[in-house]
């Protein structure tokens, strides 16, 4: 990288005008466990030859672990980890992949070797994945990453940002299985959830965090997950001193508090940063098995088992009945979501219902995903939070078929979700984290040196 300034010359001396750095990502957002690919090469250099500048990509935020991929020498589209003869410094008939392959204090001559098992001819350039116009990401958990690309021009540097984001990725209780939430690749498993939440049957992503919360029937607590590593917070915020026995929970989408649907029907309400306990909200009736807030009319939607669903005021929980005409339209209704203004609801019996967000006009919402569905599934339905960026719109567990069953939104193409099928579980429920598709953005900054003469 360039240092010090011109010599010489008075006080008005100008700095030489700085590089104009370009990033091309593309796609824009990806599943975890998907690459992006960061491309530089159209950046400029208004004081010499555009094409001798170098360039530096660095991961400035985000990721665990996270690095540039590596690239074979004599093909850059391949990625590489390793070479099959780099040798010792200390010992050329030593072979190495990393310097604790050596000893007597000797480190790995990276590159040294001349071949790679990664790559069709050649070596694998090691720890040169950020050093060239085009690299690669993987995103391995969660975003957002924060990515800065300088570009060394003959008299200048030039630097610029990008944020890069991760689509929601979906989860399956049974323990805890995360998988890509438009393609439904597995990413894996979360190990923290099936050790301290063995007997988990519901969860849901705080939006505040994106962190993730799950409910463990015979511990009767809330444990809090981190949304990056997996790893446990604890019992979430004051949940585990104010709750007996919690059977059901959501997130209000307007406050973003938690509330917490005791099995007695008690529901207390909490704040999504801090966990503390806000206030009661008031009696859902005994064995809630589900909640959601109606993004029409703000209401608390509540499904106990008995045919319908119950509504309740947002503001101060008083009892309206039930909703419509959803109890001559289900029979052992389990979970529900909206798809827009639409009401779906998942029924034991082996059917999902739409309805209008009043509870009217319910009718079946696929019998294309009907007929895929036999007595005991669906147990939970959730509404892709990226839905605008694929066709998997509505998912729905099925544990009978031990699987997740994705549709698009009109009811057509349902189909095993990803690699869904794969995994040992019983499929309590399924959720998305974070709440909402988080978006992409830019921003730019620059930097500039000069040459002593």
């Amino acid at each position: 990288m360039l240092l010090a300034s011109h010599c010489g010359g008075g006080g008005n001396q100008k700095n030489p005008p700085l590089p104009h750095v370009v990033i091309e990502v593309t796609p824009p957002m990806v599943d975890v466990g998907q690459r992006w690919n960061l491309d530089g090469s159209k950046s400029t250099d208004p004081n010499g030859d555009s094409s001798k500048m170098t360039f530096l990509w660095l991961l400035i935020s985000g990721g665990l672990d996270t690095k540039f991929d590596d690239h074979c020498k004599e093909n850059p589209a391949e990625i590489c980890s390793s070479n099959s003869d780099d040798h010792c410094s200390n010992d050329t008939t030593r072979f190495c992949h990393a310097d604790s392959d050596c000893i007597n204090f000797g480190t790995c001559a990276f590159n040294s070797g001349t071949t790679s098992p990664d790559c069709t001819t050649g070596i694998c350039e090691l720890g040169k994945g950020g050093t060239s116009a085009t690299a690669t990401l993987l995103a391995n958990v969660a975003g957002p990453y924060g990515v800065r690309l300088t570009a060394i021009g003959s008299k200048s540097n030039g630097t610029k940002t990008v944020t890069l984001n991760t689509f929601p990725s979906l989860y399956v209780v049974g323990s805890l299985f995360q998988f890509g939430g438009t393609d439904g690749a597995l990413v894996g498993d979360v190990p923290d959830a099936a050790q301290y939440t063995p007997n988990a049957f519901q969860g849901a992503s705080n939006p505040a965090d994106g962190n993730l919360l799950l409910v463990d029937s015979s511990l009767r607590v809330i444990r809090e997950f981190d949304l990056v590593t997996g790893d446990i917070l604890g019992s979430f915020g004051e949940t585990d001193q104010f709750v007996d026995d919690p059977a059901a929970i959501t997130f209000n989408p307007e406050t973003h508090n938690l509330y917490v649907a005791e099995d007695t029907g008690r529901v207390t309400v909490f704040d999504d940063q801090s966990g503390l306990l806000i206030t009661t909200f008031g009696n859902v009736g005994a064995h809630p098995k589900a909640l959601r807030f109606s993004p029409t009319t703000g209401d608390l939607l509540v499904i106990n088992g008995d045919p319908g669903v119950l509504d309740f005021d947002g503001s101060d929980g008083t009892p309206k009945g039930v909703l419509g005409g959803t109890a001559g339209a289900t029979t052992e209704p389990v979970d529900l979501d909206f798809l827009g203004d639409s009401l779906l609801i998942a029924d034991e019996s082996g059917k999902v219902v739409e309805c209008d967000a009043d509870g009217a006009s319910c009718h079946a919402f696929s019998s294309q995903l009907d007929g895929m569905l036999a007595a005991g599934s669906p147990s939970a339905i959730a509404v892709n939070p990226s839905k605008d960026q694929t066709g998997n719109d509505v998912l729905v567990a099925d544990p009978v078929g031990q699987r997740v069953i994705s549709c698009d939104s009109d009811g057509s193409g349902c189909d095993t979700f990803g690699a869904t099928d794969t995994i040992d579980s019983q499929f309590k429920d399924i959720f998305f984290a974070p709440a909402t598709t988080a978006t992409t953005t830019t921003s730019t900054s620059t930097t500039t040196t000069t040459t002593l003469k």
